[in-house]
């Protein structure tokens, strides 16, 4: 009996996923090999790298079976690369044990096996969709790629060219990721759903210290919320991302329970990590967003609640403890010493104002700097850059801020206040608002890339896409009724 043609589809598209997962099996046993290989640099931590590369194929695996057709398998596995990427830092700790030296710590090794894991698998999607590589020097994304050539390009010159070579893997690993992300979104619904996969992302990273904390209570160090690979700044401002990236996907009429209970962990977390600037910038942002949306009551009650929680945290957890100790220790006046490394920050960028002196080099700034403490960067994102990649650097950096402000104000505009695109624009100047205000005083940008600093690069193309939809929206608006009347109807 001959196939009906209706499942003529349906058994190519299954053959089609049986092959991707047989793909996947392979490279897991591949991978599983190589990793026998570098058993020496990572031998302490072998049994969790493995747990980690299960769980990492499983997630592959998951991606690709539940997809209905080869295009939704493409864009969820890309999506489920991304969030893996995202959730690297928080699982082994990155810290090299000798800062002056040229070897990495274990920790390093460990996530640099995870960066493995996703190249792997990114590198056979490009065989088959390298279309996205078109788009990596196009509209405002080209200004991220060109971050990623400066710093290349820097990794000659740098203090530790090896060590800047090994953050540049996962800077150019990002930068591609997100062009093919921005490839596999075909509409405002996919751009949603790569909102609420980084917003998952970030929800996993600030729920590892909480794991944590239940085997070691030595994590509250101070009196804070601490992590062996999160500093409890850094943890407070994914916090507030978390919140942030909730308001953004609330939908007005709609139950957001799951979105709720997030802002909820995501208040507590930013809270309990008692980063100063990370809890004014989820605020400054959240305001931002309440104030661009005309909802002015429920930017009230946003406040309302987290003092609420706040006090709750203050009352019940060590948190009041570190707050009475930074009072009476007179850092504010210093921004916690941060005011002195820009100062000596400041003379070493001017004798290499152009150029600056290499990618990453930063991280060894402390020995080349007399204070009273050894910071490890400097705690500006534009001084950041500047002393790594110059005023080539700047200006790059400056470029890829300005568009992504330039082109979701346009959205805003263009749109009216009820249309979903407007919500989506104004959540997402707040999450750059907030990883601005923290790039102030913190690495939130210009440097590593970390979590904060891809979903800045996130939000360069997202503001793209939304200004396009916005157009788009506009252009159907403006169109003759009799225009519109001969449209036919879908």
């Amino acid at each position: 009996m001959a196939s009906s043609p209706t499942s003529q589809p349906s058994t190519l598209a299954s053959a089609s996923r049986n092959k991707a997962i047989l793909w996947i099996v392979g490279l897991g046993i591949v991978t599983l090999a190589a990793l026998v290989l570098f058993l020496p640099l990572s031998s302490d931590q072998s049994i969790s790298i493995m747990a980690v590369g299960a769980v990492f194929f499983i997630i592959m695996w998951f991606a690709v079976s539940t997809a209905p057709n080869p295009q939704v398998r493409d864009r969820n596995l890309i999506f489920a690369l991304w969030w893996v990427l995202m959730g690297s830092e928080a699982i082994f700790s990155y810290v090299t044990d000798d800062a002056e030296g040229k070897g990495f710590s274990s920790g390093a090794y460990s996530e640099a096996m995870i960066w493995v894991f996703v190249g792997a698998v990114f590198i056979l999607y490009t065989c088959r969709h390298s279309q996205y590589l078109k788009i990596l020097f196009t509209g405002s994304y080209k200004w991220v790629s060109w971050f990623g050539v400066v710093c290349l390009l820097s990794c000659a010159y740098a203090e530790q060219p090896i060590f800047s070579l090994a953050w540049v893997i996962k800077l150019f690993l990002a930068i591609a990721l997100l062009a093919a992300c921005n490839y596999e979104i075909k509409g405002v619904d996919d751009l949603r759903i790569f909102l609420k996969v980084t917003q998952w992302a970030l929800l996993f990273m600030i729920s590892i210290p909480f794991l944590r904390l239940l085997a070691d209570t030595a994590v509250l160090a101070e009196g804070r919320l601490y992590d062996v690979s999160t500093a409890p700044t850094v943890l407070s401002v994914d916090a507030g991302l978390v919140v942030l990236y909730s308001l953004t996907l609330s939908r007005a009429g709609q139950k957001n329970a799951a979105l709720n209970f997030f802002v909820v962990i995501g208040m507590i977390a930013m809270l309990m990590g008692g980063g100063k600037t990370g809890i004014l910038g989820c605020i400054f942002g959240a305001l931002a967003f309440y104030t661009l949306r005309g909802k002015f009551k429920a930017g009230a009650r946003f406040l309302l609640i987290l003092l609420v929680i706040g006090s709750l945290v203050v009352a019940f957890t060590p948190l009041g403890t570190y707050l009475k100790f930074y009072v009476d220790s007179g850092q504010a006046g210093s921004v916690t010493g941060r005011s002195d490394v820009w100062a000596a920050g400041w003379q070493l960028i001017k004798q290499k104002l152009i150029l600056g002196r290499g990618f990453m080099s930063s991280r060894f700034l402390s020995y080349k700097i007399d204070i009273d403490w050894m910071p490890n960067h400097l705690h500006n994102g534009f001084l950041e850059v500047m002393y790594n990649n110059g005023l080539i650097g700047l200006f790059v950096i400056l470029m890829m801020l300005g568009w992504t402000v330039r082109n979701l104000f346009n959205v805003i505009r263009t749109v009216d206040t009820d249309n979903p695109i407007h919500q989506l624009a104004a959540g997402c100047f707040a999450i750059f608002f907030n990883i601005f205000v923290n790039g102030m005083v913190s690495r939130a940008f210009g440097s590593r890339p970390d979590g904060t600093f891809m979903v800045l690069f996130s939000m360069v193309f997202v503001s793209d896409r939304l200004l396009a939809a916005a157009r788009k929206k506009a252009e159907v608006r403006e169109m003759p009724q009799w225009q519109l009347s001969s449209v036919p109807a879908r």
